[in-house]
């Protein structure tokens, strides 16, 4: 069965698009052969677009699964299996995270540091220095600008990757609430 992994986690088309392009890869690369989670609630989800309610959805998909071998048990493990993948996506953002906002926060305020100390010397120098004077704080307003606009960038990153992982993981664990509801052991 082809996987539409959009339908299932962002059927209204609310998330972050790049956000959801990179976590649904990440559970598309680590999809696991057969019938599992994914295909399980892609199943559902058709299913109640004939005008089933949920739990006739769940309990006919389930039916259907169960012929090809799959377990309650096996299929809240593949559910848990790709909460784990976004819980290693989301470590990796943020290390990733970390290391942008060294490199593009955190160095740029060292160097307004630096300037500002230069600064310091060059403003007691004579006359003829003034020129670099200016020069210098020029840059160091260029520098808290691009180290700001750099900071927003990535807490905007963050937010919306944020909200995108809450998302798809709240629609996972919804949807063991609602397998524990419906599906007896």
């Amino acid at each position: 069965m082809n996987i539409n992994l959009v339908e299932i986690f962002d059927n209204q088309n609310s998330l972050d698009k790049k956000s959801r392009e990179f976590l649904l890869k990440a559970i598309e690369r680590n999809n696991k052969e057969g019938f599992d989670y994914l295909e399980f609630k892609q199943a559902m989800i058709r299913l109640e677009k004939m005008a089933l309610d949920e739990e006739t959805a769940i309990k006919s998909a389930y039916a259907t699964a169960s012929t090809v071998g799959l377990t309650k048990s096996m299929l809240m493990k593949s559910a848990d299996f790709y909460l784990a993948i976004l819980q290693e996506e989301y470590n990796q953002f943020n290390s990733a995270l970390e290391k942008q906002m060294e490199a593009k926060v955190h160095s740029k305020q060292k160097q307004k540091e630096q300037a500002e100390e230069k600064l310091k010397t060059i403003t007691q120098k004579i006359a003829d220095l003034q020129k670099e004077q200016k020069v210098l704080e020029t840059k160091l307003q260029k520098m808290d600008e691009d180290a700001l606009k750099a900071k927003e960038k990535i807490e905007d990153t963050s937010e919306k990757f944020q909200a995108t992982l809450k998302t798809i993981t709240e629609r996972i664990q919804q949807d063991i609430e609602q397998f524990n509801n419906h599906i007896s052991s």
